[in-house]
């Protein structure tokens, strides 16, 4: 039983480790949910986040576990290629899925340095007039990477392998330099080139494995990098790159390890998703009437916010147990919402969705306060703090 495991995980071990990734993933989020955690309470709950935990968490840690010991291990250089090629494009494909979801969750902002920014969001690692000279270092590497790994290396000839290992070198040297901005801030974001570090690691061992005259080409391709780097950099000018493109790309930067430059202080917008979508929509769509004081603070209010606002001050004042229960989901889901509305597009579009609540709301009130009008137009306006605070 135990021989026959072994020979199926051998032919196909990359599908076992996804499989325990998954596994282990939803066995964690199991006992989290045993333990207690009431957030996590339902027959179909603890699966799903389990999955998500175990895809998006552990999987990529034991990717670079396959990583690091496809790397030191000989076999994977000479008799489990194919195998390690998987892995490879299982660890550029999903790492890339990874981090794109990373950043829809993250408050990190494409902006380079002199744009403000609201809260806790941060500045771009990588200044963004930058990008057209680090996408072609990156092409260049991965284009090296596909010729050593994917073309048999009887079939090459040497100087267009030492030159392609002078492409990953280039590639190699990115990943350190963006492992290193990474250091101290979002670390995860550092996984992903950390694990392209080691995969060319892996294409440049296989090659100096496979071939018998290979043993001296590390190091001849080490000095045809500089070289191919200035011919890149030469054409990259004549697209408009500067020549230190390639050091500013990680200096003129903020918030982050190699950053030179002091971003101007970040400008506090209130969390609440309504008063985001008074002061981020478009002024035609969204209509703000005034500016109003929550919190101490003031916000940019229109219709809907002072609709809403009245509505929760008159469920506080008639049923206080109701506006408790509704206020605890709030403050569950509405926040965490607040902060992905990042756009106008977005905050018109919560707007807009918003209208049919907007209109129940007025129903409301018109039917159960004496003056609704008058408690509409009072929202915000400062006094009475303490009670406001308190249910924010």
């Amino acid at each position: 039983m135990i021989k026959k495991f072994l020979e199926k995980y051998k032919r196909k071990p990359n599908l076992y480790f996804s499989i325990a990734a998954l596994f282990a993933g939803i066995v964690y989020v199991f006992f989290v949910c045993f333990l207690g955690y009431e957030g996590l309470n339902g027959l179909f709950a603890f699966p799903l986040v389990g999955a998500v935990f175990g895809m998006f968490l552990i999987y990529p840690a034991v990717l670079t576990f396959q990583n690091l010991w496809q790397l030191a291990s000989l076999r994977y250089q000479k008799e489990r290629i194919r195998t390690a090629r998987i892995t490879d494009v299982i660890t550029i494909l999903w790492g890339a899925i990874c981090v794109c979801c990373y950043l829809q969750i993250a408050d990190i902002r494409m902006a380079d340095w002199t744009e403000t920014l609201v809260n806790r969001e941060v500045h771009s690692p990588i200044a963004t007039w930058t990008m057209p000279t680090l996408i072609t270092m990156a092409a260049a590497a991965f284009l090296g990477y596909a010729v050593l790994r994917y073309i048999p290396l009887r079939k090459l000839p040497p100087l267009l392998c030492i030159l392609a290992m002078a492409a990953m070198y280039l590639g190699a040297g990115l990943c350190v330099l963006f492992c290193i901005q990474m250091c101290g801030n979002e670390f995860l974001l550092a996984v992903y080139p950390f694990n392209l570090f080691l995969i060319f690691g892996k294409t440049v061992r296989q090659v100096c494995t496979q071939h018998e005259k290979a043993r001296h080409w590390p190091w001849l391709a080490f000095l045809l990098m500089w070289p191919l780097l200035g011919v890149l950099t030469a054409i990259l000018i004549l697209f408009g790159q500067k020549p230190d493109s390639l050091i500013q790309a990680w200096t003129q930067t903020s918030d982050w390890t190699l950053s030179l430059q002091k971003a101007p202080p970040n400008v506090l917008y209130d969390e609440h998703y309504l008063c985001t979508v008074a002061a981020g929509g478009h002024p035609k769509v969204v209509k703000p009437l005034r500016m109003g004081v929550r919190r101490g603070h003031r916000i940019v209010v229109n219709r809907q916010l002072l609709v809403t606002n009245a509505f929760e001050d008159l469920l506080a004042e008639r049923l206080p147990g109701v506006h408790r229960r509704l206020r605890h989901v709030y403050d569950a889901y509405g926040y965490p919402i607040a902060r992905h509305i990042r756009t106008r597009l977005a905050a018109d579009l919560v707007y807009v969705l918003m209208k049919p609540l907007e209109y129940f709301f007025v129903i409301v009130l018109y039917l159960f306060d004496t003056a609704p009008e008058n408690r509409i137009a009072v929202q915000y306006l400062g006094y009475d703090l303490p009670r406001r605070q308190k249910r924010g």
